[in-house]
């Protein structure tokens, strides 16, 4: 049937990516807060994860270090912790997505991507 049927429109990937066009600073700053929120939140639970590994049961030490130790659960005030440094996260995620619609700016994968390349340099300079 040759080409029949097939669609005559490039891919994606042949689209040029949206040119280096400065967002506005308050865009910016709340994808710095979300960036930060989220980092607080991985790093809450690495420091949990790393606690619950020191405090693993005698026999796990000598385990090898790709076998499977038993771990304690997550204490009340861990979890609590989590779920509030989750919940802030939450909120720093939906207040920069307000944040694009209020801009009058597309929520795609261009814009999201500039947003935190400048957040990046931001946060850098």
């Amino acid at each position: 049937m040759g080409r029949a049927g097939r669609s005559r429109v490039a891919p994606a990937f042949y689209y040029p990516a949206m040119a280096d066009t400065p967002l506005p600073d308050t865009l910016v700053d709340l994808q710095r807060s979300a960036h930060a929120a989220w980092a607080e939140l991985e790093q809450h639970r690495q420091d949990v994860d790393a606690t619950r590994e020191r405090e693993s049961h005698p026999q796990d030490k000598d385990l090898p270090s790709w076998a499977s130790r038993t771990l304690r659960p997550w204490t009340e005030a861990e979890d609590a912790r989590h779920l509030e440094l989750r919940a802030a996260a939450l909120a720093a995620q939906e207040a920069l997505r307000q944040g694009v619609v209020d801009a009058g700016l597309k929520q795609d994968a261009d814009t999201v991507a500039q947003l935190h390349k400048q957040a990046r340099t931001a946060s850098n300079a």
